[in-house]
């Protein structure tokens, strides 16, 4: 499956040299179909591309056709944030199930890819970086972040559109948590603050990652990954999520199966990994469970940089 995947990736990237929007779109779509199908090269259309890889003309134009079957189906009727449109009673999903027996409503993953912003340091892979409210933005602050300090400069992009760039000044750095708080002073993420609709993990709870996983050479794309909640809140405040994790997730956005935010993944669960017969890792996944920081954790930090709510008038 390593080679599947990354075998495709390569050769999309290969044929669209010339028009790297395009590539990126189909890549996107991809990631979406298989975030439907519960996993990585699960949608028909992985295996599609699997099985044209070696034609390079029936390749690249059954690709393109991949971007003018999304434009032209009907628009999905908008879910309020916070309910999804299936109304079908959920079953209760088994904690120990497999990550990639857990498709996700097509719907909660068109409706979070506002919420993906991302910046780059010092090279072309994203970094991501959530809007919490519309001038904040978090993101994780280890490995290549470690060298950021209070006041350093960021540009965040919006990966929906990348000519929408946001400066942003860094106003908090949190060792304990792991996370670096950025806020821009002009210009707004979004139009409304993911504090107001978060909630807690729960144990069981089923939960989508969005980060940027999808690496061919030195750039990134979106990726989505499915997992479960597997352990109550440690005393570290974090909790255990099922979703392995690759190289490009850690500061990825975490939300549950309503769409709501949930938290943050900032570390991966050291496992040893089994190799084939010429020494390559049997897995892709640079981890196994990954450690996810509650937005409700966070929210506490944040509450000096939060504006002050409205006084009430309350009758005795």
């Amino acid at each position: 499956m390593v080679d599947v995947y990354q075998e495709v990736v390569d050769k999309l990237c290969q044929i669209h040299s010339d028009d790297v929007e395009k590539c990126a779109e189909i890549l996107e779509i991809l990631a979406i179909e298989d975030a439907k199908c519960g996993g990585r090269v699960n949608s028909a259309m992985w295996r599609m591309m699997k099985n044209l890889i070696a034609f390079d003309r029936p390749f690249k134009s059954y690709s393109e056709k991949i971007v003018l079957s999304a434009e032209k189906m009907p628009p999905r009727p908008a879910a309020p944030l916070g309910q999804t449109m299936d109304v079908v009673p959920k079953k209760r999903q088994r904690i120990d199930e497999e990550p990639e027996r857990l498709p996700v409503d097509g719907d909660i993953v068109s409706q979070i890819r506002r919420y993906a912003w991302f910046f780059t340091r010092g090279d072309s892979l994203k970094r991501s970086a959530i809007p919490v409210t519309k001038n904040i933005a978090i993101t994780v602050r280890h490995e290549a972040n470690n060298t950021i300090s209070i006041g350093d400069s960021i540009a965040l992009t919006s990966y929906q559109n990348h000519e929408v760039v946001v400066d942003t000044s860094v106003i908090l750095i949190d060792e304990s948590l792991d996370f670096v708080a950025l806020q821009s002073k002009a210009v707004e993420f979004c139009d409304r603050d993911l504090l107001l609709d978060a909630v807690n993990p729960i144990r069981g709870m089923k939960y989508l990652l969005m980060g940027y996983s999808v690496i061919h050479g030195s750039t990134s794309h979106i990726s989505f990954s499915t997992g479960i909640i597997s352990s109550d809140i440690t005393p570290r405040c974090r909790y255990l999520g099922s979703s392995r994790v690759f190289k490009g997730d850690r500061g990825g956005s975490c939300w549950d199966d309503a769409g709501r935010f949930i938290g943050m993944q900032v570390e991966a669960e050291v496992v040893p990994h089994t190799r084939d017969n010429n020494g390559r890792p049997g897995s892709p996944a640079t981890g196994g469970r990954c450690g996810i920081i509650p937005i409700t954790c966070i929210r506490t930090r944040l509450l000096d940089f939060l504006p002050p709510q409205e006084d009430v008038d309350l009758n005795e």
